[in-house]
């Protein structure tokens, strides 16, 4: 982390613009921060707009939760970057407007998410920005275990930054997975006789472990903490509550009535609704072991979506969670059993991920994109 760190520190943007680590820069003795922290937001939301990241569907869809949304994000920017971290970059041209920003939340204990990366045309200030974000919450701050990206093939700039992770960075820490988004509403249960579904149990986390890294692999599991005995991030949670939030994780696991070990399993994320405009930061993540016949499978997943539901719906959790349906990741094969019962297929996400090992690997991927974006820049400017 030596070199990275003096590799950062030898990065210069200033030509190119400018960077803010701290996204509400207003406060003052006139101003609440509660004020402040509004504008600052209305302003990110009208970038999202501009962007196009915000379409018309995607705001329809949240826009009904905006208020609970927004006021989400201002209680998690009150714990002063442990949860919620907002950076913009803005560049220098007097003639157009060269904006861009991207967000960071705590996901477990030692882990975030990178997202809602925007711009308005401005890629060399995307750069600039990432690179300095590295800076800030890698190196200056905290040596966090891993970093994750979600996005979609459709979204090319996502693709070229974050798809090619495995191709530069290597196989050893990072990975880069495709899974379908599945809305799921009212799904039956199954009645089975050879199928149980049971919650979570202290003497089952090193199978749940090895069930994990068997269906995701080993860097899936390790990012997200499912080999940490704090499986259910009791400890993440506590900070979350310190902003009057909740980060909580719940397992319930498919378990053959003949066997000591689980072939399936759903990870219920719950989390401040909305810290992801994709609610990807409520997810259940449903895994089924692939060796499975098709009707055990369909069993599987049947009666997994239907033993979520407490954790979505219920009265005893504390978790505002105001829309009907839950969002399912998962595989192709599980996603076509809920979708032949009525879930209905949003999309495809790739899940990126770059481990602790591989952060200087990253910076210098994304160093060499935004060398190449420089050197355009200034043929641009001989040009003229």
């Amino acid at each position: 982390m030596h070199l990275l760190k003096q590799k950062i520190e030898q990065l210069s943007t200033v030509d190119i613009g400018y960077y803010d680590k701290n996204f509400i820069q207003e406060l003052s003795e006139n101003v609440s921060r509660d004020i402040v922290t509004q504008n600052a937001l209305d302003r990110l939301i009208q970038l999202y707009e501009k962007s196009g990241f915000l379409y018309p569907a995607k705001k329809e869809r949240i826009s009904p939760y905006m208020d609970l949304i927004l006021d989400n994000w201002k209680a998690a920017l009150n714990m002063d970057g442990q949860l919620l971290n907002i950076v913009t970059f803005k560049g220098k041209s007097s003639t157009k407007e060269q904006l861009t920003s991207i967000t960071f939340w705590r996901t477990t204990f030692n882990s975030w998410v990178a997202q809602h990366l925007v711009s308005t045309g401005f890629p060399v200030g995307v750069c600039a920005m990432m690179l300095r974000a590295q800076a800030e919450v890698n190196v200056e701050r905290h040596r966090y275990k891993s970093f994750q990206n979600w996005f979609s093939e459709s979204n090319k700039y996502a693709n070229m930054v974050f798809g090619t992770l495995v191709r530069t960075i290597g196989k050893e820490h990072s990975c880069v997975n495709a899974y379908a988004y599945v809305a799921v509403k009212n799904i039956v249960k199954h009645p089975s006789q050879i199928i149980k579904i049971i919650p979570y149990q202290d003497d089952l986390h090193d199978a749940v472990y090895q069930l994990y890294c068997k269906i995701r692999g080993t860097i899936d599991a390790e990012a997200e903490e499912i080999n940490d005995m704090d499986i259910e991030l009791d400890q993440l949670d506590q900070l979350y509550e310190k902003v009057g939030l909740r980060r909580k994780r719940y397992i319930w696991l498919a378990m053959m009535n003949n066997q000591s070990q689980p072939v399936g399993m759903a990870v219920v994320n719950r989390a401040p609704f909305g810290l992801n405009f994709s609610i990807l930061e409520n997810r259940c993540d449903l895994l089924v072991d692939s060796g499975l016949i098709d009707s055990v499978r369909e069993i599987i997943c049947k009666n997994l979506m239907v033993s979520i539901h407490e954790a979505y719906f219920g009265n005893n959790i504390d978790l505002p969670y105001p829309v009907s349906f839950v969002p399912v990741i998962t595989d192709m094969k599980c996603a076509n059993i809920l979708t032949k019962s009525g879930a209905e297929l949003m999309r495809i996400y790739n899940k990126s991920i770059w481990m602790q090992q591989a952060f200087e690997g990253w910076y210098t991927h994304i160093q060499k994109t935004y060398e190449a974006f420089l050197i355009r820049r200034k043929n641009k400017l001989k040009i003229k």
